[in-house]
C-alpha cells in the first residue's frame, strides 16, 4: 500500500455537520483531507497538539504506558479506508519479540497517539485522492475561520477557566498563550 505523510494542519468547528473536523496536510504538497470527529476527539487531539498533559492519564496514556512496559515500539499510524462513512486506521507495533504487529484503531486515535509520541501519521494514498479537498481562499472559507476561531477562542476560554478553578495554573498559562496567539495571529 502506498502512503502519504500527513501532518494535522488544523482542527476546526464544522457548522455543518456541527461538529469538528481535523484537516490532515500532505507535507510534498498543498493537499489537504478533512475528516470529521467528535468534539471529546477534537479536544484530546487539541490538548495532544499543543502538548498539555492532564493530572490523571487519559486512555491514551493509559495505552501508551502499556505499550512501553511491554518493551514495544509504536513504529507508524495509517488511515487506511473509508467506508460507509467511517474511516479506518491501523497502528503499526514493533516488538523484538513478535516483530511487527497491526492493531486496528479509530483515526482519531491515531491522531492524538501520533502527536504525543511524534510517530510518523500516513493516509493511504488511493483513500487520500479520493477524499482529496485542496484548500481554496475564497470569502465563504474565510467567513468560516473566523467563525471556528470565534468557537474555538470560546472553547479554550472556558478551559481557561476550568484550569484556574482547580488550579492547574501551568495549564492554565499553556492554554492563555494559546489565546493570545490566536488573537494575535
Amino acid at each position: 500500500m502506498n502512503m502519504i505523510l500527513v501532518d494535522i494542519d488544523k482542527i476546526s468547528y464544522d457548522p455543518r455537520s456541527k461538529g469538528y473536523s481535523v484537516l490532515l496536510r500532505d507535507f510534498k504538497e498543498n493537499k489537504h483531507m478533512e475528516i470529521l470527529i467528535s468534539t471529546k476527539d477534537a479536544k484530546q487531539i487539541s490538548l495532544a497538539k499543543e502538548g498539555i498533559n492532564l493530572p490523571r492519564p487519559s486512555s491514551h496514556d493509559l495505552l501508551l504506558d502499556i505499550i512501553s512496559n511491554f518493551d514495544v515500539k509504536l513504529k507508524k499510524l495509517i488511515i487506511t479506508d473509508f467506508k460507509e462513512s467511517t474511516y479506518y486506521a491501523r497502528l503499526i507495533l514493533y516488538s523484538s519479540n513478535l516483530g511487527e504487529v497491526t492493531v486496528d484503531s479509530r483515526p482519531s486515535d491515531a491522531m492524538v497517539l501520533s502527536l504525543k509520541t511524534g510517530s510518523p501519521l500516513y493516509v493511504n494514498e488511493r483513500l487520500f485522492s479520493e477524499v482529496l479537498n485542496t484548500v481554496k481562499n475564497d470569502k465563504s472559507q474565510v467567513a468560516d475561520e473566523v467563525e471556528n476561531i470565534d468557537v474555538l477562542l470560546e472553547n479554550l476560554n472556558k478551559a481557561l477557566n476550568k484550569a484556574v478553578i482547580v488550579e492547574e495554573y501551568e495549564t492554565a498559562a499553556r492554554l492563555r498563550d494559546q489565546i493570545n496567539s490566536i488573537k494575535k495571529g
